[in-house]
């Protein structure tokens, strides 16, 4: 896979560009579940990425967890409120 070896920091740039474009695209009104949804999913799966690296099990929650408070991805938000 193209991104097993790319740089953490750029690997959470390139997603992060991807989940405000999804934001601004879906973050209307009402919809601030289900964006949230696809920000747990796309975590799930850097998570995943970032574990395959090696051939162990290099990678926990916690550890995870350290690398979100270096590189965090971005927050789902609502861009357009259709009421007002």
């Amino acid at each position: 896979h193209k991104n097993m070896h790319t740089e953490i920091r750029d690997l959470v740039k390139q997603a992060n560009a991807k989940l405000i474009g999804h934001f601004r695209y879906y973050g209307i009104t009402d919809n601030l579940q289900r964006i949230k949804a696809f920000r747990y999913v796309v975590r799930r799966n850097l998570f995943k990425i970032l574990n395959r690296r090696s051939q162990k099990k290099s990678l926990n929650w916690d550890g995870f967890a350290k690398i979100e408070e270096r590189f965090p991805l971005a927050k789902a938000r609502i861009y357009v409120n259709i009421y007002g």
